[in-house]
């Protein structure tokens, strides 16, 4: 029981559906992968849209070829890894990038849109 729900196991969610027998369904798991994909698919496709257009007003690349970089990539790094050590520290690396642009890099942003408009809010005051 440990092995199956404990930190041995790499897909716990996989394992758990195989435990699910049902007298139509042979294989289960088949089912809720399906059923995951359609979880995952929004969420992919609209970072793919967030990503693509970040990178066409960034870079001045179209849009279209921004989503073919940026499938290309996962395509080009995941034969690379190897272990589940080296997902976990990739994980980790994406966890705090994300940290470190949601929580200092966004509000740090906001500060500075906020003190340019101010200054150019008594730039045009002076002017007049």
């Amino acid at each position: 029981m440990g092995e199956l729900y404990g930190q041995e196991s790499i897909w716990p969610t996989l394992t758990t559906w195989k435990i699910v027998h049902l007298p139509v369904v042979e294989r289960f798991e088949y089912i809720g992968i399906a059923n995951w994909c359609l979880i995952i698919l929004p969420n992919t496709a609209l970072a793919l849209w967030c990503g693509s257009r970040l990178i066409k007003q960034t870079f001045k690349i179209t849009q279209k070829k921004g989503v073919l970089i940026l499938c290309a990539i996962p395509i080009i790094i995941v034969p690379f890894l190897k272990t589940r050590q080296q997902i976990d520290i990739l994980n980790n690396v994406f966890g705090h990038l994300g940290f470190l642009i949601n929580f200092i890099y966004i509000p740090f942003l906001l500060v500075l849109v906020w003190l340019a408009k101010k200054v150019k809010a008594k730039g045009y005051q002076r002017k007049t």
